[in-house]
């Protein structure tokens, strides 16, 4: 299984991550990657929710680049869930419209500082203290 997976890995160009040794997006940088998170409205799917906050601007301000979903979702033990989002090319185009989109739809943002989940409002969580799961 070993060597198939190596040379699946050869020809996709990259490492694929094994289900059981999942990293949580953000504890690791990536150059020329951000991962951000965005706590969970409670109301729509993460997928209705990764929508509305990408495509909130009107323009956008990202003029290149992509952002997409990790599959990762941290919930503190207070709450609510958060979910991990990434985005590359335009850095600072698509921080403004994930802003933008999380200002006005009411979300909190969050980001992985060391061991810590720092939110938007004010709060840092102990990643250890928090759930993590995948998708």
């Amino acid at each position: 299984m070993s060597n198939n997976r190596e040379t699946l890995e050869k020809i996709l160009g990259g490492k694929i991550e094994q289900s059981n040794a999942r990293n949580i997006p953000g504890v690791t940088i990536v150059d020329g990657q951000q991962v951000v998170y965005f706590s969970d409205d409670g109301k729509n799917t993460p997928r209705k929710q990764f929508n509305n906050i990408t495509c909130f601007s009107e323009p956008p301000n990202a003029v290149r680049g992509g952002v997409n979903d990790r599959g990762c979702k941290v919930t503190p033990p207070s709450g609510p869930i958060f979910h991990a989002i990434s985005y590359h090319g335009d850095l600072d185009g698509w921080r403004k419209d994930i802003e933008a989109g999380a200002i006005g739809l009411g979300l909190l943002l969050a980001q992985i500082k060391g061991d810590q989940l720092v939110i938007s409002d004010g709060r840092s969580i102990p990643l250890s203290d928090c759930k993590i799961e995948f998708s």
